[in-house]
């Protein structure tokens, strides 16, 4: 067995590297545990305010946010919302639920909202005067954060997947009787669970460790694929495991578990909630962490990976493929707006593709074709219509893509008197080629594209209104690359890969170094610049591993205006004053004299996760 000494200083090196760190027995007893496998396991509390232990009673007031509705809440179903007065039977498994009723008094309306199967990026909020309390439930898909705030109080808590977050008032003293916290799975606290009735534990400040030695491992953590793996190795069936993504009382953590001499086994952790934390082995990781997700995923209405064509896991990223998938189901016109390198064709093809496959598609690149080219490309003309016209005439565009699709890609470069004739086309389904005014009907889908931004071109008097309207039925926006991350490895394999297959290239990788240095770049040219950058690579590259030399890319992406360099300090203060008090985020207020609310505001703008 270890010694304390041996233990402690174990203890400080992983606390250093930030992981958890447990030693089992070989009775299953948990003999060692740090307490950063504390914190987040969620054995202890990182509260500023704690609770008694009590349970529910009727008359209190029960506020939910809860993100995919029976998965992580205890099997909460429609039973246990009856008790918030709650009898709407629209309400399904998987929605996304915002609700705040009083418990077990049928004359009291509940207020809440529910969304089925909610892909878009776009916060959701229940926002509401209820007996007295101003009370906000809130679920931010991007920042994957559930958040109640009663009154001044708030409670944010973080999910990786799925996550029911609950706060519950005593409907006689108006105090918060409970809040919800990580490692609620396994006290059975979990929305569903004290809905039934089952009693809670108490959160204390003062608490800030506790003593597990002699525990049951399976006493503190859900029975899991992660329990039967450590098991096997304890007995010996199995050898060590490294760097495996396994489930932790309903959170994803990064693992491993190594035998010590026949005396137990020792298990490393490490929170997966950032992508940017994973350094060994992330090429294995990030793919098992994108296969978990994608089987999550797979469980809704909304297939993601039916959208082949666009990359992105995001939240943004798949807030692009859910309009685009939902895009394809109707005909209506579609615009595509985004910065240059985006990906704007690409998506507009992949609409087309997933909607009407086997029909036509034309793309169109406006900016390409001279002004007075203009209206016989897209409508075509017939013989002798002007001066070099075929005498035979010729079909346009538009004929082109009967029955299908058009896609007009820089849709804002178009001259004001093609826009009018483009405009009637659009209304009544009808061409009239250059020197003819016999009328042809088409049945055209139009996508249209643009990185412009076409109201201030309509302010300007450079684009009609009219048209703008007519085009802007159904807009999706495609966010720069700086602004999904998280896309950033899935996106680099994808196109590494394609490249490979497209020149009969043996397949290649990245070092560590190399990748690392494209996650961290800002990418200004977008996916075409990553496309352009990859392609070097890969023809500069003689072996299988591409090293960061091969890479050619600005790196400098300092920020330059002041507002800039002061968020970067103060994001670099935050980060290194949590460093320093070990993620102990109510010393880290303490000592930067921020109150809650601002703290966690902070942490959220700068994507700070501790």
């Amino acid at each position: 067995m270890i010694s304390k000494n041996e233990s402690r200083i174990v203890e400080l090196l992983m606390d250093s590297m930030k992981q958890g760190l447990i030693f089992v027995d070989s009775e299953k007893r948990i003999q060692y545990c740090n307490q950063r496998a504390k914190k987040i396991t969620g054995i202890v509390f990182d509260v500023a305010v704690g609770h008694e232990a009590g349970v529910i009673k009727d008359g209190d007031i029960v506020i939910i946010a809860d993100n995919r509705l029976g998965d992580d809440d205890g099997n909460l179903d429609g039973e246990e919302l009856k008790k918030m007065n709650i009898n709407d039977k629209n309400i399904k498994s998987g929605d996304v639920l915002l609700a705040v009723g009083v418990y077990r008094n049928k004359k009291i309306e509940p207020q809440y909202k529910f969304f089925r199967s909610h892909h878009l990026n776009t916060p959701v909020k229940l926002d509401v005067n209820y007996f007295g309390f101003h009370i906000v439930a809130s679920i931010d898909i991007e920042a994957r954060e559930t958040r109640i705030q009663v009154n001044d109080n708030v409670y944010p808590l973080n999910y990786m997947r799925a996550l029911g977050n609950v706060v519950i008032v005593d409907g006689v003293t108006g105090n918060t009787k409970f809040f919800q916290a990580k490692g609620f799975s396994v006290r059975n606290e979990a929305v569903g669970d004290l809905l039934r009735g089952t009693p809670w534990k108490a959160k204390r400040t003062e608490d800030i460790d506790v003593d597990v030695t002699g525990k049951r491992f399976l006493d503190l953590f859900d029975q899991s694929e992660l329990t039967d793996q450590l098991f096997s190795v304890l007995s010996g069936q199995t050898s060590q495991v490294s760097n495996r993504l396994y489930d932790i009382n309903k959170r994803p953590f990064i693992c491993n578990i190594i035998p010590y001499e026949n005396q137990g086994v020792f298990l490393m952790l490490r929170g997966a909630e950032t992508l940017e934390h994973l350094v060994s082995d992330q090429n294995e990781i990030l793919r098992q962490i994108e296969e978990k997700e994608e089987a999550f995923d797979r469980e809704g209405d909304f297939d993601e990976s039916a959208v082949q064509g666009f990359v992105g896991r995001s939240s943004k990223g798949r807030e692009v493929k859910y309009m685009a998938w939902k895009a394809s189901k109707n005909k209506f016109n579609v615009i595509i707006t985004g910065e240059s390198g985006t990906g704007k064709s690409h998506l507009a093809r992949e609409i087309h593709t997933l909607g009407n496959p086997d029909a036509p598609f034309v793309e169109v690149n406006c900016n390409a074709i001279a002004p007075s080219l203009f209206e016989s490309e897209l409508f075509g003309y017939v013989g002798g219509a002007f001066t070099g016209a075929r005498s035979e005439g010729r079909a346009g565009l538009f004929e082109a893509a009967n029955k299908g699709t058009i896609f007009l890609d820089e849709i804002g470069e178009i001259p004001l008197d093609i826009q009018v004739k483009l405009l009637h086309v659009l209304q009544n389904k009808t061409i009239y080629r250059v020197g003819s005014s016999k009328p042809i009907k088409v049945d055209v889908r139009v996508i249209t594209a643009t990185n412009k931004n076409l109201e201030e071109e309509v302010a300007h008097g450079r684009f009609r209104q009219d048209l703008y309207y007519r085009i802007n039925v159904f807009p999706i926006e495609i966010p720069p690359l700086r602004e999904r991350k998280n896309d950033l490895y899935p996106l680099i394999n994808y196109i590494l890969q394609r490249l490979c297959d497209t020149y009969g290239l043996k397949k290649k990788q990245f070092s560590g170094e190399a990748l690392q240095k494209m996650m961290n770049y800002n990418w200004p040219g977008n996916v075409r610049e990553m496309e352009n950058v990859i392609e070097r690579a890969i023809t500069l590259c003689d072996s299988n591993l591409i090293y960061s030399e091969h890479l050619k890319m600005n790196c400098d992406t300092s920020p330059v205006t002041m507002k800039d360099r002061l968020a970067k300090e103060e994001q670099r203060i935050l980060e290194m004053t949590l460093l320093k008090h070990n993620g102990d985020k109510t010393e880290t207020m303490k000592e930067l004299d921020m109150s809650k609310t601002v703290f966690y505001d902070k942490l959220k703008k700068y994507h700070i996760h501790y």
